[in-house]
This record gives structure tokens, sequence and C-alpha cells, in this order.
């Protein structure tokens, strides 16, 4: 279900307007599943409302009562999935049991990849909002999905410099740049149901990483 402390805090910014925030908990989830599909599935500008409404079972003027515009309808997606990765990569801190930076980093792969909690409809989103909406014409100001898994690659790079794991005589900055790049090409492909068998990945990703920063 959706975060109702979110919803009131959109109210404000008015992403969405107080029409939407008084919907029964339910539609206001089939609201946000049907945006995160079509935009994932036909992106910002092959999206008609009439097409969007059809799908959320909601009329055109219910529509214009919820969002001032397709591109707050967007938007109001794109902060829903944004507060659900904070919380998916939250929690995966909390239950990371791992010392090394290599288990580290393989076990934050796992989580992304081969135990998503994503739905295939949200893992097409989120290709949308991070490679394919710049070419959208709409501007989203501040909104990057992606810094919830750089932030955690991050912490796992400096601990892992720290205990002489990763070598030291690079930029933390570049190190972690440079496996998130890694990472997030992986879960783009998986995302992208361009999957190659687990064990392969697996090994691929260590030993690409490690055998080029291990000191």
């Amino acid at each position: 279900m959706l975060d109702e402390n979110l919803i009131a805090e959109l109210v404000e910014r008015k992403v969405v307007l107080d029409t939407f925030r008084r919907l029964a908990s339910a539609k206001k989830e089939l609201i946000y599943n049907t945006a995160a599909k079509l935009f994932g599935e036909y992106g910002y500008d092959g999206l008609a409302v009439d097409r969007f409404c059809h799908d959320a079972g909601i009329s055109k003027g219910s529509f214009f009562q919820y969002f001032q515009s397709k591109s707050h309808l967007l938007e109001f997606a794109v902060l829903v999935l944004d507060d659900q990765l904070a919380k998916w990569v939250a929690d995966m801190r909390k239950a990371e049991t791992a010392v090394l930076a290599r288990d580290r980093l393989l076990y934050l792969y796992q989580s992304l990849v081969l135990n998503a909690t994503l739905h295939p409809s949200e893992q097409k989103f989120y290709l949308f909002v991070t490679h394919a909406l710049d070419h959208a014409g709409v501007v989203l100001e501040e909104l990057d999905l992606e810094r919830h898994f750089h932030d955690y690659v991050r912490q796992i790079v400096e601990r892992g410099v720290q205990t002489g794991e990763i070598r030291e005589d690079f930029e933390v900055d570049l190190t972690e740049s440079l496996v998130s790049i890694v990472i997030e090409a992986l879960v783009r492909r998986q995302f992208s149901g361009r999957r190659v068998p687990r064990r392969r990945m697996e090994e691929y990703l260590i030993s690409f990483l490690f055998d080029g920063v291990k000191a």
C-alpha cells in the first residue's frame, strides 16, 4: 500500500490534488500501478490520458480532479517508486550480514536482481525513468532513482578501502562510480529481460570488479 504520509507530502507540494488524497487506499494503489505499467510500456509521449483513464477505471474528469496534468501523474509515480526504492535499500542494509566488500557487493546484486521486490511493470518503469525520460522532453527536478544504490555502494567501497580489501590509491569517488556503473548495467540487463545464468553473472561481477580494484 502507498505511504499516506508521502501522499500528504505530495499534496503539499501540489504534485497531486487533495481529492486524490481522499481516495480509498486501494484506488490510489491502482492508479499508481497503472501509471507505472503504462509509462513503462509507452513512455511519456506515447501514453494518452484517455488510455490511462481507461486502464485505471476513472473518468477523464476525475483524472483532472486528481492531477493537474499528465506530467504531474508521472511525477507522482516516480516519487512513489523513489520512496519504495529508499525503503527497499534500507531493508537490504538491515538484513545484510556480510563483512567483506566482495560479499557485500554480491549480496547487493542478488537483492537488486535475483530477489527484486519490484513488480515486472515497475522494473520497466524504472528503466524508463533512469534511461529514457530525458528523451521525453519532461524535466523532473532532483529525481535520481539510482542514488540509493550509489550511496550503498559508496559505503561498501569506503569500508573496503579501510580494511585493505580495495586498493586505496584510487579515489573513493572514482571507485564508487565505476562499481556502480557495473552493477547498474547488470540491473538494466536483468530488468530488460536479457538474463544470463545466475552463477555466471555472479562470477562475472566479482571477477570484473576485484581483478581490477583489489590491492
